[in-house]
């Protein structure tokens, strides 16, 4: 092979070299440009007014939370007040937690402290309720038994 022929391969090389990573440069700016956010379109959009609300709903409202118990279709739900009608204390929520059935599906501190309420698709036994009933004033807002029998005849059909 001639020698011109040689060092013209190689001059086409380096100057190949040279514009491989100036065009991946270019292009990678180009792309980091064209992601950002279009100014004009954001301020275009009108602002959209936030609501102003006289009425203030209470963050635990004891009926939504019984409401959200019937909800998830709990067949047994049980509400405990102290019956000094003072809030749950530590200690009361301790007993909570050691007595309550282990079949207790869910709990929840309701009406800013006041009251627990147990849910459970399992029905208390009357000494687990007894216990509960001698230390705590009781609300029963189960299902009736026609109701619980009802769900269960069309669920095995």
């Amino acid at each position: 092979m001639p020698t011109s022929f040689i060092q013209k391969d190689k001059a086409k090389g380096r100057h190949g070299e040279r514009v491989v990573p100036g065009a991946l440069a270019l292009l990678l700016s180009l792309s980091a440009m064209a992601c950002g956010p279009n100014q004009r379109i954001l301020n275009s959009a009108p602002e959209t007014p936030v609501p102003i609300s006289n009425a203030q709903t209470p963050a635990d409202n004891f009926e939504n939370d019984i409401q959200a118990m019937r909800n998830a279709d709990f067949n047994y739900i049980y509400a405990f007040r102290r019956k000094d009608t003072a809030d749950m204390d530590a200690d009361d929520r301790k007993f909570v937690n050691t007595y309550a059935p282990a079949e207790t599906n869910r709990k929840r501190l309701s009406d800013d402290g006041k009251v627990i309420i147990l849910a459970s698709n399992y029905r208390s036994l009357p000494e687990n309720l007894k216990v509960f009933t001698d230390r705590f004033a009781f609300q029963d807002f189960s299902k009736t038994e026609s109701e619980i029998m009802a769900k269960n005849t069309n669920s095995n059909r």
